[in-house]
Protein backbone atom coordinates (compact mmCIF):
# COMPACT_ATOMS: atom_id res chain seq x y z
CA UNK A 1 0.00 0.00 0.00
CA UNK A 2 1.16 3.62 -0.46
CA UNK A 3 2.32 4.78 2.54
CA UNK A 4 0.51 8.53 1.62
CA UNK A 5 -2.87 6.47 1.23
CA UNK A 6 -2.10 4.12 4.49
CA UNK A 7 -1.02 7.84 6.45
CA UNK A 8 -4.32 8.81 5.29
CA UNK A 9 -6.38 6.07 6.43
CA UNK A 10 -4.65 6.15 9.58
CA UNK A 11 -5.81 10.05 9.85
CA UNK A 12 -8.87 9.71 8.82
CA UNK A 13 -9.39 6.77 11.42
CA UNK A 14 -7.88 8.99 14.17
CA UNK A 15 -9.55 12.05 13.39
CA UNK A 16 -12.86 9.48 13.27
CA UNK A 17 -12.21 8.26 16.67
CA UNK A 18 -10.91 12.03 18.27
CA UNK A 19 -14.87 12.79 17.38
CA UNK A 20 -16.14 10.54 18.67
CA UNK A 21 -14.49 10.79 22.20
CA UNK A 22 -14.76 14.61 22.48
CA UNK A 23 -18.75 13.42 21.57
CA UNK A 24 -18.56 11.00 24.88
CA UNK A 25 -16.74 13.17 27.10
CA UNK A 26 -20.04 14.25 28.86
CA UNK A 27 -20.30 10.76 29.59
CA UNK A 28 -19.16 8.79 32.65
CA UNK A 29 -17.20 7.02 30.17
CA UNK A 30 -13.95 8.82 30.09
CA UNK A 31 -11.45 6.41 31.15
CA UNK A 32 -12.70 3.12 28.73
CA UNK A 33 -12.88 5.85 25.91
CA UNK A 34 -9.05 7.38 26.38
CA UNK A 35 -7.68 3.33 27.33
CA UNK A 36 -9.56 2.09 23.90
CA UNK A 37 -8.13 5.31 22.45
CA UNK A 38 -4.82 4.82 23.41
CA UNK A 39 -5.53 0.97 22.64
CA UNK A 40 -6.17 2.37 19.31
CA UNK A 41 -3.08 4.42 18.72
CA UNK A 42 -0.93 1.26 20.06
CA UNK A 43 -2.39 -0.48 17.32
CA UNK A 44 -1.59 1.52 14.62
CA UNK A 45 1.92 2.33 16.35
CA UNK A 46 2.44 -1.46 16.21
CA UNK A 47 1.09 -2.17 12.45
CA UNK A 48 3.17 0.43 10.79
CA UNK A 49 6.30 -0.91 12.42
CA UNK A 50 5.35 -4.34 11.64
CA UNK A 51 5.08 -3.00 7.50
CA UNK A 52 8.01 -1.24 8.08
CA UNK A 53 10.03 -4.41 8.81
CA UNK A 54 9.06 -5.80 5.59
Amino acid sequence: MDPRSRNGIVGMFLAAAATVATLLLELPLVVPILLFLGGCLLGVYVVRQSLRRR
